[in-house]
């Protein structure tokens, strides 16, 4: 018994899908399940994929036209706080100017990106077609080390800073478009738009590994498409039956009654009162040194569910969004829960995360050192990429704390994230020894057996959580006092 019915395996539905009424009513489906689940561009996403689903020929060029259409109107993408505040503090216009300012700063990107996208084409054989994703993050953090040491002041110091707020978003896109134009038949420039930032991927990771991605996961027929857009709407239902326990999680156990909405209206009619258990947020919670730990444990279980409800529902909703534009790719979260192995939980939980960090970081170091010691490898590509890559991709997301606390500061500050990248690698990595060394627990072993191992799992990425902390304003010694307490360990 499935909650939400396979709709893509009823043959008469999927032929329905594929004639004209049909495919309104999959848009129209398509339209309410985004309404439902509160996305506010619904219109606009629908708009979209309305064109791309009666025009499939031209479906590479509309998700490239979308594309540029959300990246000059939907620029919620900038970190515009950021913007101001250094424009303020360098005396200069926060009006139309600095709306101007960045819409340079873009076209002059793009046309950059376009020189060194031809160079990487022409040069396969040069460093920087060999090496593009090493070129990029180089440049990058040099760019803030700069910046940051440069004595300049004024329009020149906000000039610097806008090029890198606006440039370091599209990083791991630029990563991806390079790699593709090294392959022997990459996508023109115009169509490496539609995957730079595309209109469906909200965030600065990749949901779509880039051009060569797409291309393979293209629907090829009416009836692939009917099927994929079928399963883009089983998605949403899904998403909207997740919001509720998320919802009941920030009410119930947070004490949030702005995240009640109709739940507080049926709990009156109904004339209950719900309950309210106060239990403070993870980030809360490790500063205060006097909170009990039976508290103290349910903020980061709670803490743990939110974050995996709420990765489940943001993945959905963006490959919903792909495959409702004809392209199957696969889930962002998919039953990380039945993970058996700490390397399995993190293949299910951030697919695609992983995916960059394993594409730019581990398999480079894989394939490069250590060629004679087969587990060593393994172990050092894993590192590379759960612990280096995870902590270079998060430094420059976050570049914003380089000009507020300074270089150093700014550099220091993120050891306890740092740590956490390290413990994970380390988890990771062993798990995969381990799995080397041994034959995996089978799928037909014990049931206590097999639910013993998923419990280990989440238990380690449960209490990990607790140094998942990518900001400066707490230290790895409250995290580590918080830790302590929670087997009731004196500090």
């Amino acid at each position: 018994m499935k909650i939400v019915p396979q709709l893509d395996t009823y043959p008469k539905l999927v032929r329905f899908g594929q004639t004209i009424p049909g495919k309104a009513v999959l848009l129209g489906a398509f339209a309410a399940g985004l309404f439902a689940v509160k996305v506010e561009t619904w219109i606009e996403l629908t708009a979209a994929v309305v064109l791309i689903t009666y025009f499939p020929a031209r479906r590479r060029l509309l998700v490239s036209v979308a594309t540029l259409y959300w990246l000059f109107f939907h620029t919620d993408w900038l970190n515009w706080d950021f913007l101001r505040g250094m424009a303020t503090a360098e005396g200069q216009r926060t009006d139309w100017t600095l709306t101007a300012l960045v819409a340079g700063i873009l076209a002059v990107m793009f046309c950059e990106i376009a020189v060194f996208f031809s160079y990487v084409r022409a040069r396969r054989d040069s460093f920087a077609a060999r090496r593009p994703v090493l070129c990029l993050v180089t440049g990058a953090l040099l760019l803030l080390f700069v910046a940051d040491l440069l004595p300049v002041y004024g329009v020149a110091r906000l000039v610097m800073w806008s090029w890198i707020a606006v440039t370091l978003p599209f990083l791991w896109y630029f990563a991806y478009a390079l790699k593709d134009a090294s392959a022997k038949t990459p996508d023109g420039p115009v169509m490496q738009f539609g995957t730079v930032r595309p209109f469906w991927g909200p965030t600065n990771m990749p949901y779509a590994k880039g051009a060569a991605n797409l291309r393979r996961t293209e629907a090829r027929s009416p009836e692939d498409l009917c099927v994929t857009q079928l399963k883009a709407i089983k998605l949403l239902i899904w998403v909207f039956i997740l919001r509720i326990p998320l919802r009941v999680l920030r009410v119930v156990v947070y004490g949030y009654p702005s995240q009640a909405g109709p739940l507080v209206r049926l709990a009156h009619r109904a004339h209950l009162d719900l309950p309210n258990l106060g239990i403070p947020e993870l980030t809360v919670a490790l500063q205060q040194t006097a909170l009990p730990v039976n508290v103290a444990w349910a903020s980061v279980i709670a803490h743990f569910a939110e974050a995996l409800l709420t990765m489940t529902i943001i993945g959905n909703i963006v490959i919903a969004c792909c495959r409702m534009s004809g392209f199957r790719l696969l889930r962002n979260t998919y039953r990380p829960l039945e993970s058996r192995t700490v390397a399995e939980f993190w293949n299910r939980y951030f697919y695609y995360f992983k995916e960059l960090l394993v594409e730019f970081f581990f398999f480079p170091t894989f394939t490069r050192y250590f060629k004679g010691h087969r587990r060593l490898r393994t172990f050092a590509a894993t590192m590379a990429a759960a612990t280096a890559g995870n902590m270079i991709y998060h430094f420059l997301q976050y570049y914003w704390f380089v000009p507020q606390l300074g270089i150093w500061k700014a550099v220091t500050g993120f050891k306890v994230y740092a740590f956490y990248t390290t413990m994970l690698g380390l988890g990771i990595g062993i798990s995969q020894l381990r799995g080397q060394g041994k034959a995996r627990l089978a799928d037909d072993a014990h049931w206590w057996r097999k639910g013993l191992a998923t419990a280990g799992v989440v238990a380690f990425f449960c209490l990990l959580d607790i140094f998942d902390q990518e900001g400066r304003s707490i230290g790895l010694g409250q995290c580590v006092h918080f830790f302590l307490r929670l087997f009731f360990i004196p500090v």
